[in-house]
């Protein structure tokens, strides 16, 4: 007998041929599909969702996965423990941040006064609901950024957690879904520095991303971004499942593995 799958899609989204295509994908899987909205700056759906039984699976925004976890929704592939960067550099030694500064935004903002203004840094929360996209920036600009959290612009405070990482070259990064732990597709997202987005069709690249999936992982279904280094391959990061987008991903191929996936569970 097999569970029944619902996937609540939020669709007040920006990414609505995404949007469109998960949709699509989740009804020729077999499993049911409820509309859900977000409302901005509220802790409530947009709209009127029934009681769902069965496993539901949320794909939507970041504030739809604290919805989720609210709700109890069995769908929801998130462990807050382990979606930190924290975590990751302690069960794993592969890495592309390994040897971090991890800090307060405050504590960041000091320490950007003591280096060269034009050093250039990696910046990102630990957690992985992120309260701001990782993002390379010199110094200057990190202080300025970070100064400006007591004027309440942004969604952080001078308490959150970051991590801050000197500038590594990468000559390529891609994006994998691993469902219950196998790679099921790839895409990349950024060759030699230059947004590309091609679908991965290399057996070795698949390899070596399931070389690095049989890792440890915090959650047995996930993204994980990798980049190639001059040292070898490296994890830059992961990502939940229920709020990544995708690139050059076969959509239909991923829905339907995270729907059987869930489906096969009693």
């Amino acid at each position: 007998m097999t569970t029944p799958v619902t996937w609540a899609i939020q669709t007040n989204f920006i990414a609505d041929d995404q949007i469109r295509r998960v949709w699509a994908a989740a009804e020729d899987a077999g499993a049911r599909v409820q509309d859900v909205q977000v409302i901005p700056f509220s802790d409530e759906l947009g709209n009127e969702v029934p009681e769902l039984d069965g496993v539901v699976i949320p794909y939507g925004a970041t504030k739809l996965t604290r919805l989720a976890q609210k709700r109890g929704w069995r769908g929801l592939c998130f462990d807050e423990a382990a979606f930190r960067v924290d975590a990751w550099n302690r069960h794993r030694d592969d890495m592309l941040n390994q040897h971090v500064r991890q800090m307060s935004v405050r504590e960041c903002m000091a320490a950007m006064h003591d280096e060269d203004e034009d050093s250039v840094w990696f910046v990102r929360p630990v957690q992985d609901l992120k309260h701001f996209d990782g993002t390379v920036t010199v110094a200057k600009e990190i202080r300025r950024w970070m100064s400006s959290v007591d004027s309440g612009n942004y969604s952080f405070d001078g308490d959150t957690e970051v991590i801050v990482a000197p500038v590594q070259t990468l000559h390529g990064e891609w994006r994998f879904f691993v469902v219950d732990g196998q790679v099921v597709d790839g895409s990349s997202y950024r060759i030699a520095g230059q947004r590309m987005a091609n679908a991965v069709a290399r057996p070795e690249l698949y390899a070596i991303a399931q070389s690095l999936a049989d890792g440890w992982l915090p959650h047995r279904t996930c993204a994980m971004d990798v980049a190639l280094t001059d040292e070898g391959y490296k994890v830059i990061e992961f990502n939940t499942f229920n709020s990544s987008g995708f690139y050059s991903h076969d959509i239909e191929k991923i829905v339907a593995a995270v729907t059987r996936s869930f489906a096969a569970r009693a």
